[in-house]
């Protein structure tokens, strides 16, 4: 089982948009996937200090128990403190939570590294 994070600006689920700016995101969507398939789904408002909490998003993922984040992008803090927690970061998602849980288990999605991440002071 893979419980994956997604960042999303409404509290519509799968059906929600994707936020692409990870630090302000104001909700996650967390996805027990197995076999190839959604288990279930859960939306978490976001504790991270850009939205009024104590955290940085990182922790607050790390946080969740969740092993992989698909995003649109993140800057280079936010993807070296997830590798550093054992969190595989793809990037490049657009559309809907459950559009970008499609591209990912497609392999449409790009592993993070530190030369793709978004260098506009983004995290």
């Amino acid at each position: 089982m893979v419980l994956i994070c997604v960042p999303s600006l409404d509290k519509d689920g799968l059906k929600g948009n994707l936020s692409q700016h990870l630090g302000k995101t104001p909700y996650f969507v967390l996805i027990k996937w197995e076999d190839e398939q959604i288990e279930n789904f859960q939306v978490i408002e976001s504790k991270a200090k850009h939205v009024g909490g104590a955290m940085t998003p990182g922790e607050f993922i790390a946080g969740s128990g969740a092993n992989k984040l698909l995003c649109g992008n993140l800057g280079p803090k936010a993807v070296q403190m997830l590798q550093n927690a054992g969190i595989e970061v793809y990037v490049g998602a657009s559309g809907t939570v459950i559009e970008t849980l499609q591209s990912w288990s497609e392999g449409k999605l790009k592993l993070a590294s530190m030369d793709n991440a978004c260098s506009e002071g983004h995290n």
